[in-house]
């Protein structure tokens, strides 16, 4: 597999720019597998540590997977602290390393985004030190009018009955419940697929129209697929969230800790229930066509720190599996 090395001068700042990522339209008369495109690497040697970042592409709604290793092994024990965005980052010691996972918003605008690192350690001066990356803008896709969906009118109107409202509001605080939960990161592999054949239908962030009004963008990947067509996850995790909800029908949420969450909607079938421990590639639904939906399917979605972001750019991380 290509794979793309940027190296950096040695100064306090780098800067990565890349070109956007693709925004073409999916045409589903003709959907495309997954391409395995070769992703891009940062590496970076100081004088007492040393630094690896990769993504899939540097832009918005990616995920950037962090690896931070001392020069001497007896600090990977002392205090560190990082900031991306001005929100700390939770960090996870693996052997002689801490790594972590820094999320970039889909709705971010284009420019710099910065990188603190502080530890009286490695930087015994200053104590901390600062990297910027340069972010190119990424135009999503946009659905033209006369490709809107048609979906039930009872999923866009306001006119709903008390039940329904009050139903719709136990599924929002459900979902807030799941999402807040916290727990060690749960595992040591690169992710998977959810399903054995993987052919896409609709991209992360599209945005389109029902029913004649504007719809929010597409919070994950949709996967095409037949009613019945067993779901897998994607990630060793714990099942926080398993019901039937309004939106995404049969719903199933899985914590693989860090604040990483990979969510599964539409099912026909779930599997698991809350507080069941998973594994990668284990079972855990059903392709289906509940909730809002206009024919059978799997949608996606990933959220990492109260993020967003497209579930296929921690697909497509490479280096979570290696210990060197």
């Amino acid at each position: 597999m290509m794979v793309r090395y940027l190296f950096i001068l040695s100064t306090i700042f780098f800067f990565v720019q890349v070109v956007p990522a693709e925004s073409r339209e999916v045409k589903k008369k003709s959907p495309k597998p997954v391409s395995a495109l070769g992703n891009y690497f940062v590496k970076k040697e100081e004088k007492n540590f040393s630094l690896l970042m990769e993504a899939r592409r540097f832009t918005r709604g990616e995920v950037i997977f962090l690896k931070l290793t001392p020069k001497d092994k007896k600090w990977i024990n002392e205090s560190y602290k990082v900031s991306w965005l001005g929100k700390d980052v939770i960090l996870t010691k693996r052997e002689n390393s801490m790594i972590a996972f820094l999320p970039i918003s889909p709705d971010t605008p284009a420019g710099a985004m910065t990188l603190e690192i502080v530890s009286k350690i490695l930087f015994v001066k200053r104590g901390q030190k600062q990297y910027q990356i340069i972010l190119e803008p990424t135009k999503f896709q946009v659905i033209k009018k006369n490709q809107q969906i048609k979906v039930d009118e009872k999923f866009v109107t306001k006119e709903l009955p008390k039940e329904i409202l009050d139903f719709i509001q136990e599924c929002k605080n459900a979902k807030e419940t799941a999402f807040a939960k916290t727990s060690p990161l749960q595992f040591q592999k690169n992710f998977k697929n959810p399903l054995e054949t993987i052919y896409i239908t609709s991209k992360f962030y599209v945005r389109r129209d029902y029913n004649n009004k504007q719809g929010r963008p597409h919070g994950g990947v949709d996967f095409r697929g037949k009613t019945g067509t067993p779901v897998y996850a994607i990630q060793d995790g714990t099942v926080v969230l398993a019901q039937k909800t309004y939106y995404e029908g049969n719903f199933t949420i899985l914590d693989h800790g860090n604040k990483i969450f990979s969510f599964y909607m539409h099912q026909d079938e779930i599997k698991v229930k809350v507080g069941d421990v998973v594994k990668q590639g284990q079972q855990i639904g059903t392709v289906g066509s509940t909730g809002m939906s206009t024919g059978p399917h799997l949608h996606l979605g990933a959220k990492i720190n109260g993020v967003l972001v497209d579930p296929l750019s921690l697909i497509a991380l490479q280096s979570i599996s290696e210990t060197n």
